[in-house]
């Protein structure tokens, strides 16, 4: 890992910026006026062309293996950012990001369970806490906003498919690099969601408004996030990074008051707080423990 001054600062910067980008997700959805899953399909092509080129211009190409040993992986990538992209365009932006925020309550015990990975069993109090905060924040949406039940149901079903493809992605990647791995899985996801979009309709008949803000988001938290994601992991620990994600929800929630107008109730500022909160706790308090394995 590179350690000079200048690379850590960088690295810093990119982190950063791709907390942003992230961040934005839920909110330029929304703004594309367009379903979910068309955004999701044609964002995903997109993204699998640009990571294709990349591998390409090493003078690597994707193997008939290289598919065989993460199509599962893939086709929970798919369905992932469809369903939450669906769901988003269904519920307000603070109840779309605060649920997707919540994946990693789950993925580290799956984790402890299916890999005998350390947690910390105090981490298990701060995620109920995480999700206490959750439920306060979906319970009191304000009256006459973008929250619905059916919003909600699709940020959960998107939150335990992105547990699914964690979980996968740690049995079957194995030792594949990140060029190859995601030039692999992104064409695999942009398939398994095409049948979708095709039954939904209109995959070739989005508006200007529509491609505008798919090629946004394409460029942003598809290209330019993963990119700086990949660069971060360079100089600055994937547990550090971590632990700055934590603040994407209620940046998505500044955005989404800025872009969109949403806004949210004094107990719902509670929930986010209380959601933040014990998330930088259960990601801290796991910290330690990922150090000790490693140190085995």
């Amino acid at each position: 890992m590179i350690r000079t001054p200048q690379a850590k600062t960088l690295g810093v910067l990119a982190v950063v910026c791709l907390v942003v980008a992230f961040s934005f997700s839920s909110t330029l959805v929304k703004r594309a006026e367009t379903a979910g899953v068309l955004v999701a399909f044609w964002r995903m092509l997109i993204v699998s062309l640009a990571w294709n080129v990349v591998l390409w211009s090493s003078g690597r190409r994707v193997t008939t293996a290289d598919v065989r040993a993460v199509w599962i992986p893939g086709v929970f990538f798919g369905l992932n950012l469809a369903v939450f992209f669906t769901g988003a365009t269904h519920n307000s932006v603070a109840n779309a990001a605060l649920i997707g925020s919540c994946a990693p309550l789950l993925i580290v015990p799956a984790g402890a369970w299916l890999f005998r990975e350390h947690i910390d069993p105090r981490a298990l109090l701060c995620a109920a806490i995480a999700f206490g905060g959750l439920a306060l924040v979906l319970l009191n949406a304000p009256p006459g906003g973008d929250a619905t039940l059916l919003g909600n149901v699709f940020g959960v079903l998107a939150m335990l498919l992105q547990v699914s493809y964690v979980v996968s992605t740690k049995h079957f990647r194995r030792d594949m690099d990140v060029t190859t791995f995601m030039a692999t899985i992104c064409p695999i996801a942009t398939v398994a969601v095409f049948p979708i979009a095709i039954a939904h309709g209109g995959v070739f008949g989005m508006s200007a408004t529509g491609w505008k803000y798919t090629l946004i988001l394409s460029f942003t938290s598809g290209i330019t996030a993963q990119g700086l994601l990949v660069y971060a992991q360079k100089t600055i620990q994937i547990g550090t990074i971590g632990i700055a994600q934590v603040a994407q929800p209620a940046l998505a929630v500044v955005w989404s008051y800025l872009l969109l107008s949403e806004v949210i109730n004094g107990r719902q500022a509670l929930g986010i707080a209380i959601v933040t909160a014990g998330l930088l706790a259960f990601t801290l308090l796991n910290q330690p423990g990922d150090r000790r394995d490693r140190a085995r």
